[in-house]
């Protein structure tokens, strides 16, 4: 009956907060001195565009321009759309062609809509050969970043992300959408830019632009086959078929973070999975440890029951090492078990995959693979834990380490450190 209680009077709350989110927006939107100010400007003879939508003050970010540079490399005529201002010093000329400053209303997809209007209103669809749609709420890792531009521009497939997202409603990561020239010259492209109505409510945002353009987007291809993302389950389980370097470590790049898109430890995957604690007790009892092998039968088989998380993983009966050095070095001599093992683990590994925000939640594992953008919401969205947040760093070219830092630890675990109504409206996914 308290719980019966309490979901209610949480629903109620949650309406009230968004109601009160959507008038803010809305007095945003009356006091806010729309403008448009074109401060760069050159002209396009045709090719391959990219609309940049940017957040940045005074000069331009480091790894900003480190895209920026890469973008010139293959010779993409570039958009910059910026909410802020930079000194007239700072303007980016040889890299930006068109540098485009608005109010800041309407986040990412305020932006985006500006762009694309200036983009329709000087008829860039009749000569565009591939549209590149980015924003800077990503770090730029110059760690295969070459690559990542020269896949988004050089391929077939009619609408490409970076990566996707299953939850509530399939759709790719808006962050980074690359579409062919035939669907910029779509009307119904055109008139989904001119009609969205911008907000600063963030539900209102995702469902309007993110979830409504991945929709529209989906409508306008040829097939299934020509809406997908670079990085996707069948990146990965190719990935993990192949590479078994990255199989054997792959425990190391599973993240920690448990606030947001909840995961097991390495331990508690193990210790609830039947099939696999099973190879575990084997191995134990191979390496002269039948006390442990033991428990780990007795308990997995109760884990499996009951589907408790309460296992014995979380009473600290498993070690940790002895499951890194197993997973490191296990090895069946039947080749049939051995296949089906590897089959097993990676299957789990997968189903981690999917569980919700691609780019957050794989964060370690994707950028260690090859995608070079690392969302800069990982902290305040609470999906990852300090260590985390290290092992990406460590990953990165030494010179962009200190600058990561900076940026992802400006904002921490919102579910932590926000107070009073900023709270709740960040559990209710508004903030």
């Amino acid at each position: 009956m308290k719980r019966i209680v309490f979901m209610t009077i949480r629903f109620f709350l949650k309406i009230v907060i968004y109601m009160y989110y959507g008038v803010l927006s809305i007095r945003d939107d009356i006091k806010t001195k729309k403008y448009t100010d074109v401060k760069v400007k050159k002209e396009f003879t045709g090719g391959k565009v990219m609309l940049l939508a940017l957040y940045e003050k005074h000069a331009l970010r480091n790894d900003t321009l480190e895209l920026l540079k890469e973008a010139k490399r293959n010779n993409i005529f570039i958009i910059g759309v910026n909410t802020l201002r930079l000194e007239k010093d700072n303007y980016p000329l040889d890299l930006i062609d068109v540098y485009i400053e608005r109010d800041n209303y309407g986040r990412d997809f305020g932006s985006y809509k500006a762009g694309m209007k200036y983009f329709f209103e000087s008829n860039f669809q009749e000569k565009c050969e591939r549209l590149l749609i980015i924003n800077d709420s990503v770090f730029f890792s110059k760690n295969t970043l070459a690559d990542f531009v020269h896949n988004l521009f050089e391929t077939n497939i009619e609408v490409l992300g970076a990566t996707e997202n299953s939850q509530h409603s399939h759709h790719l990561g808006s962050f980074c959408i690359s579409v062919a020239g035939k669907i910029t010259r779509n009307k119904k492209f055109k008139d989904f830019w001119y009609d969205y109505k911008s907000s600063n409510v963030r539900p209102l945002v995702i469902k309007r632009g993110e979830f409504g353009l991945s929709k529209l987007l989906k409508s306008l291809v040829s097939s299934e086959q020509h809406f997908k993302s670079l990085f996707n389950v069948s990146f990965m389980e190719r990935k993990l078929s192949t590479d078994d370097e990255f199989y054997k470590s792959y425990y190391y790049y599973r993240r920690e973070g448990e606030r947001s898109w909840a995961n097991k430890s390495i331990t508690q995957l193990l210790a609830n999975d039947e099939i696999i604690s099973s190879y575990y007790y084997q191995y134990l009892l191979e390496h002269g440890k039948p006390e442990e092998a033991t428990l780990v039968r007795t308990e997995a088989a109760q884990a499996s029951k009951t589907r408790s998380l309460d296992s014995y993983a979380e009473r600290n009966k498993v070690d940790y090492l002895d499951v890194v050095n197993f997973f490191e070095s296990y090895h069946h001599e039947k080749p049939l078990l051995n296949d089906q093992f590897k089959q097993r683990l990676i299957s789990l590994y997968l189903d981690e995959f999917t569980l919700g925000s691609q780019i957050h939640i794989n964060c370690l594992a994707l950028h260690k693979c090859g995608l070079p953008i690392i969302k800069l919401d990982l902290m305040f969205r609470c999906v990852c834990s300090m260590n985390d947040i290290i092992k990406l760093r460590d990953q990165l070219d030494e010179s962009q380490r200190e600058e990561f830092m900076t940026l992802i630890l400006a904002r921490l675990c919102g579910d932590k450190f926000l107070v009073g109504l900023n709270r709740l409206a960040y559990q209710f996914g508004i903030l």
